[in-house]
């Protein structure tokens, strides 16, 4: 019982709260000071996606070489093996 009590005691303490509201003029106060902020001029954007397809592009470029260079390890391997092999 005196569980419930608390419970009804709890939930009937929400029922003095008082809605507040704004003043009159803050949304537009809110609103001239976003309207205010400085945006990213376009050429800082474009230059900014430029680096990253440019890193972007280098980047696959060294895993291309690297790849290259590992399979001619492998061959440069194979034939070694194979004239080792051969050269009693």
């Amino acid at each position: 019982m005196e569980k419930e009590n608390w419970i009804n005691e709890i939930l009937s303490s929400t029922d003095q709260i008082v809605k507040v509201l704004p003043s009159d003029g803050l949304y537009a106060k809110i609103q001239s000071q976003i309207q205010q902020q400085k945006t990213i001029e376009t050429k800082w954007v474009w230059l900014a996606a430029a680096s990253m397809l440019l890193l972007a592009s280098l980047n696959i470029k060294m895993v291309s070489n690297e790849l290259k260079s590992e399979k001619k390890n492998r061959e440069n391997a194979l034939v070694a093996f194979v004239t080792d092999s051969y050269n009693f």
